[in-house]
C-alpha cells in the first residue's frame, strides 16, 4: 500500500499538482487506514478540486457525471458495508445492476477499499468513480439522514396539525401524521443513531416548547437533540405504532416491543409510554440479541477467585443462586450468561421472564401476562410438572413466588433468580422479611452476587491519577505509598474515540457470597445483615467498593467512577 501511494503521489508531482508538497514528508505525517487523497487534504496540500482536475486529467471516464437523487442501492447492499466504513473510507455506493456494484470513491485507484467492498458485498465486480469529498459526504446523507436534516424537511413539510380550538389533535390525525415520510425517517434515524453510540436506552422527553432527546450511554444520560415541539405527537405516535400500543390511549402507562435490524444485527427495543404534564415520554431499553448470545462468563469482569465461585455454583445440581442490584446493574446479561453456560440437549431449561428479553435457542421462555394470569408463581408451579433441571425467575416480587422458587430449590432443582437489593447480605434479611421461613432460606440458597456497573477509562486517552501516595493508601487503593502502581484517572477533555467523556465502555463489579455451613447457621439463627456480612468477608466475600479498587489498581477505571457507583 506505501507503495502506491508513493506511486500516486509521484504522479501528482509529474503532473504538476503537488508543487509544495515532499512526497516522503507527505508518507511520513499520513496516518494509518487515512488514504492519501484524504492526507493530502488535511494537510492542505490539496484542495476538492485540485483532486478532481487531477482525475479529469489522468482518468475522465471515471468521473461521477450523475447527482445525488440517482443514488438508488438495494438493502441487502447497505446492511453489507456498514455507516462507520464508508465514512471513514469516503466511499458510497450509487447503483448495484447484474452483480456490477457502482461506487463513488474520494480515490478511485484505492485497491484495498476495492476489495474490501467486494469481499463484503459479495458483488462480482466493483466500479469505482471519483467525486469531490462534499458530493460524497451528501450521498452518505442520502443514505442514512441525519436528524438535522430531518428536522429541516419537518419544517418544509409543516407537519404541525392545524387547529381551530386547543382540542387535542384527533387520531386519524396523528396516525396521518405519524405515517408521514420525515417522521417515519427521524424514528428510524434516532434508533440508528442510539445503537451506533452503544446507548442501552433512548429518551423522547416532551416540554413545553422542545422535545428532549436522551441517550443513556455508558450509564450516563446525555442530551443528543432538541426537537421542535410540533414533532411530539406524531413522533410518539410512530414509536406506539411501532410496537403496538393503543394510540388513542393517552392517560394510562403503557409496555410494548419494537423488533428490526440495525446494519444487519437483530435489534428489540423494549418501549415504556407514560403520561406527563406536557405529553407522553416515551422509554426505549436496547437489547441486542447477539451480544447476549454471544457473551461469556470470561467476559463480565468477575476477578479470578469470583469465577471460580460462580461457575462451582451455577454446576451445582439444585439450590438458589440469587444475583441482585438495582435496574440496570447487568444482572439480565449475566443470569443469561450463566444459561448459556448451562444450556445443552441433555438439561431441561425453564424460564419465567417479564418481558422475555432475548428468544434464546434451546431454553423454554415463557412471558409473564398478570393481565391473563399468568404469574411468576403460577409460572413456576407449572415448570414444576414439566420435569426441569434448571429454572430462572426474572424476578421475587412477593412471598408466594419466593416460597414456590425455594421449595423447587430444595427438591432437586437450580433456580436462578433476582431480587432488587443493594449487596449481598441484605438479599437474606430481605427474603425472611419477606416472610420466609429463616431455615428455608439457609437450606436453598447457594451463592448470592450483588452488582454493578461500572464505566472503562478510555485506553486511548487515560492519564495518570496526580491523587497524593497517601491519600490512595487512606482510601484503600494502595498497600503502601511505595507501592509501584499507576493508577489512572479520566482525561478531562477525553478524545474522539471515548466521544469526549475520557470513558468507553463498561465492566461490572461483583460482591460474591457464597453460603457456606458456618453462614447457613448463622442465617438459621435469624443473624443481622451486619453479622451475615461480617462473617462472609471473615471468610473471603469482597465487598462491591473492594471489587471496584481492584478495578482501579489495574488502570481499568478511576476513583471518581468507583466512588460515584459505589459505598464504601
Amino acid at each position: 500500500m506505501e507503495h502506491e501511494n508513493e506511486k500516486i503521489l509521484n504522479i501528482l508531482a509529474k503532473a504538476g499538482f503537488l508543487k509544495n508538497g515532499d512526497p516522503k514528508k507527505i508518507l511520513k505525517e499520513k496516518n494509518k487506514d487515512e488514504d492519501i487523497f484524504q492526507t493530502l487534504m488535511r494537510l492542505g496540500v490539496l484542495s476538492e478540486d485540485d483532486i478532481l482536475r487531477f482525475f479529469q486529467t489522468v482518468i475522465p471516464q471515471r468521473v461521477w457525471k450523475s447527482t445525488i437523487e440517482e443514488v438508488s442501492v438495494p438493502s441487502h447492499i447497505l446492511n453489507a458495508i456498514s455507516e462507520e466504513f464508508m465514512r471513514k473510507h469516503k466511499v458510497v455506493p450509487v447503483k448495484y445492476e447484474n452483480g456490477k456494484l457502482h461506487v463513488v470513491m474520494l480515490n478511485p485507484l484505492n485497491q484495498t477499499i476495492i476489495n474490501e467492498l467486494r469481499f463484503r458485498t459479495g458483488a462480482n465486480s466493483i466500479v469505482p468513480y471519483v467525486a469531490p469529498l462534499s458530493v460524497i459526504e451528501k450521498a452518505l446523507d442520502k443514505l442514512f439522514p441525519v436528524v438535522g436534516d430531518i428536522i429541516e424537511q419537518i419544517e418544509d413539510a409543516d407537519v404541525e396539525f392545524e387547529q381551530e380550538t386547543e382540542d387535542e389533535p384527533s387520531i386519524d390525525e396523528v396516525i396521518h401524521a405519524s405515517e408521514d415520510a420525515p417522521i417515519v425517517k427521524l424514528s428510524k434515524t434516532l434508533i440508528h443513531e442510539a445503537v451506533s453510540a452503544g446507548a442501552s436506552d433512548i429518551h423522547i422527553e416532551p416540554f413545553e416548547k422542545k422535545v428532549l432527546v436522551r441517550f443513556r450511554i455508558d450509564g450516563v444520560l446525555r442530551v443528543i437533540h432538541e426537537l421542535p415541539i410540533k414533532v411530539k405527537d406524531s413522533l410518539v405516535a410512530r414509536y406506539k405504532i411501532m410496537a403496538n400500543l393503543d394510540i388513542a390511549e393517552k392517560r394510562k402507562p403503557q409496555d410494548g416491543r419494537i423488533r428490526t435490524k440495525v446494519k444487519g444485527k437483530k435489534v428489540d427495543l423494549r418501549v415504556s409510554t407514560v403520561p406527563t404534564y406536557y405529553g407522553e415520554k416515551v422509554v426505549m431499553r436496547i437489547q441486542e440479541a447477539e451480544k447476549y448470545l454471544n457473551i461469556k462468563l470470561e467476559d463480565l469482569g468477575f476477578e479470578e477467585d469470583d469465577l471460580v465461585k460462580f461457575r462451582r455454583a451455577i454446576w451445582k445440581p439444585w439450590g438458589m443462586i440469587l444475583v441482585t442490584g438495582p435496574t440496570g446493574s447487568g444482572k439480565t446479561t449475566t443470569l443469561y450468561s450463566a444459561l448459556m453456560e448451562r444450556n445443552n440437549p441433555e438439561v431441561n431449561i425453564m424460564t419465567a421472564e417479564d418481558p422475555v428479553e432475548v428468544a434464546i435457542p434451546g431454553i423454554n421462555q415463557v412471558q409473564v401476562n398478570e393481565k391473563a394470569g399468568l404469574t411468576f408463581s403460577s409460572a413456576l408451579r407449572a415448570f414444576l410438572r414439566q420435569d426441569p433441571d434448571i429454572i430462572l425467575v426474572g424476578e421475587i416480587r412477593d412471598k408466594e413466588t419466593a416460597d414456590i422458587a425455594i421449595r423447587a430449590s430444595l427438591t432437586g432443582h437450580l433456580v436462578f433468580s433476582t431480587l432488587h437489593t443493594n449487596d449481598a447480605p441484605t438479599t437474606i434479611t430481605r427474603l425472611t422479611d419477606m416472610g420466609i421461613e429463616p431455615f428455608l432460606v439457609g437450606s436453598s440458597l447457594i451463592l448470592v452476587v450483588a452488582q454493578r456497573l461500572i464505566r472503562k477509562l478510555c485506553p486511548k486517552c487515560r492519564v495518570p491519577d496526580d491523587t497524593p501516595r497517601d491519600v490512595l493508601v487512606r482510601l484503600g487503593v494502595l498497600r503502601s505509598a511505595d507501592e509501584k502502581v499507576t493508577i489512572y484517572k479520566a482525561n478531562e477533555k477525553g478524545c474522539e474515540y471515548c466521544n469526549y467523556t475520557g470513558y468507553k465502555g463498561r465492566t461490572a463489579v461483583h460482591e460474591i457470597m457464597e453460603i457456606d455451613d458456618e453462614l447457613r447457621k448463622l442465617i438459621i439463627k435469624e443473624g443481622t445483615a451486619d453479622e451475615i456480612r461480617e462473617l462472609a468477608i471473615k471468610k473471603g466475600m469482597r465487598t462491591l467498593y473492594q471489587s471496584g479498587l481492584l478495578k482501579v489498581r489495574k488502570g481499568i477505571t478511576s476513583i471518581k467512577e468507583v466512588e460515584r457507583v459505589l459505598m464504601q
